[in-house]
């Protein structure tokens, strides 16, 4: 007897989903492959955030420990979490944009939440986080010249892979709102550096879009997470001389 999926266009795996036989579109097994890219990577930041490795001020080697679990256990256990429509959450990517000397950050002023954060959105299925966190840093500054700072390979002898090593995790919870029930979104974090320091053009999402020193940043947000990145860069940025 046939399995029923001879022929089907599309399928070219199957795979056991508790008693079932599914077949994995391309697209699934896409998604699938980029949950276990993240994962790896997410091993490397473990290795080296979540460890004395890094000694940036206001260091929580607990709070990273514990929050990196969180989202293992998340992303191992929602096959749709770059989903928007995922309950109880989803992944998101976000960029801290840098000027070209990395003295100046560039915020937004969120509409809805009423703060100054770091450019970012959600990945809408997209299931590369990186990727999502460069197209949502471009959208909502209007910049068109930015690459990722690779500063994991001076900082922490990480081979190059071609796929940017994060520099911070947040786990946050969303509010009901009239389009979503409550919800928590799992943040990867990349630092981005701009090739010049043109003026932003702020879009649909934002009340605002402007560089900050660190210092003038700290003076508009006390949010931790923020205060989290800052503190990152300029370790960094120390232990590099820069």
């Amino acid at each position: 007897m046939g399995s029923g999926f001879t022929g089907a266009q599309g399928f070219s795996k199957l795979c056991f989903w508790g008693r079932a036989l599914v077949p994995l579109n391309i697209r699934e097994r896409r998604v699938m492959a980029s949950r276990q890219e993240l994962l790896s990577t997410l091993n490397f930041y473990q290795q080296t955030w979540c460890t004395s490795r890094s000694a940036y001020q206001l260091r929580n080697e607990s709070f990273e420990r514990d929050t990196l679990n969180l989202f293992f256990k998340f992303i191992r256990e929602n096959p749709h979490c770059f989903n928007r429509s995922n309950i109880p959450g989803h992944v998101t990517g976000s960029a801290l944009v840098l000027n070209p000397d990395l003295t100046r950050v560039l915020l937004t002023h969120h509409k809805k939440l009423g703060m100054w954060l770091q450019l970012g959105g959600h990945a809408d299925g997209h299931p590369v986080t990186h990727e999502v966190a460069m197209t949502e840093a471009a959208e909502e500054s209007g910049l068109n010249d930015l690459r990722f700072w690779g500063y994991e390979g001076d900082l922490f002898g990480r081979p190059q892979s071609g796929v940017p090593l994060p520099f911070d995790l947040d786990r946050h919870l969303i509010p009901t709102n009239s389009k979503d029930p409550e919800h928590f979104h799992y943040d990867v974090r990349y630092l981005v550096v701009a090739a010049s320091e043109q003026l932003p053009v702020v879009s649909e999402e934002s009340h605002d879009v402007r560089w900050f020193t660190f210092e003038q940043a700290r003076a508009v947000t006390q949010e931790a997470s923020m205060l989290r990145q800052f503190s990152k860069v300029e370790w960094i940025k120390k232990s590099l001389g820069l």
